[in-house]
Formats: structure tokens, sequence, C-alpha cells
């Protein structure tokens, strides 16, 4: 009899969730040093409401896809709730390294 282990959540949640914490301690101490801006328009007039706000929102999110897309997963379709999941782990990181480069592009450079 073979016992195939499962993983709990996909491994592109499990990378995404990473990547978005690391973003967010990122973007915390960035904002804090003054060396970074937010740039995405929704989550810096969040910003505005505190840095409390902030992270509960930028957590509450996260935690909303994952959990969508696990249920997606285990109810409807493996398969496209993997292949979801590793382009919008993909286009995560790449809007972010673009993102960050173009908006303090001049940080960068000293």
């Amino acid at each position: 009899m073979q016992t195939c282990f499962r993983l709990p959540l996909l491994p592109a949640n499990i990378v995404l969730l990473f990547v978005g914490l690391l973003d967010l301690l990122t973007t915390l101490i960035w904002l804090h040093t003054g060396k970074a801006v937010e740039i995405n328009p929704i989550m810096a007039y969040v910003l505005r409401s505190g840095i409390d706000v902030f992270v509960a929102v930028k957590m509450s999110t996260l935690l909303a896809y994952v959990a969508v897309l696990e249920w997606y997963r285990r109810f409807k379709s493996p398969d496209l709730a993997a292949l979801i999941g590793r382009l919008t782990l993909g286009s995560y990181v790449g809007i972010y390294a673009i993102s960050f480069a173009v908006v303090n592009a001049q940080v960068l450079l000293q």
C-alpha cells in the first residue's frame, strides 16, 4: 500500500504567503526609514489610516485569496487552482519587483 503525502496548501500558496509577509515587512521597514513609498494606490490610501490598518488589510486580503484558492482546489479543480496559484505568484513577484524599481530608482542607484 502506497501512501501519498499531500500538502495542506498548494506549494504556490505557501510561497505566496512567505512572499506576501516579506513584502509587508520590507514595505514597513522601507516606509519607516523613508526609503520607499507605497505604489499601490489602494494600499497607499489604506496606509493613511495607520500602520495597523495597513497590516490588517494586507494580511486579510492575502489570507482571503489563499482561502478561496484552496477551497477551489479542494472542491472544484485542483489542476486549475495550481495553475492560478503559480500565475498569481509569478505576477505578484514581478509586479513587486518592477514597481519597487521604478518608484525607488533613485534609492537603488545611490
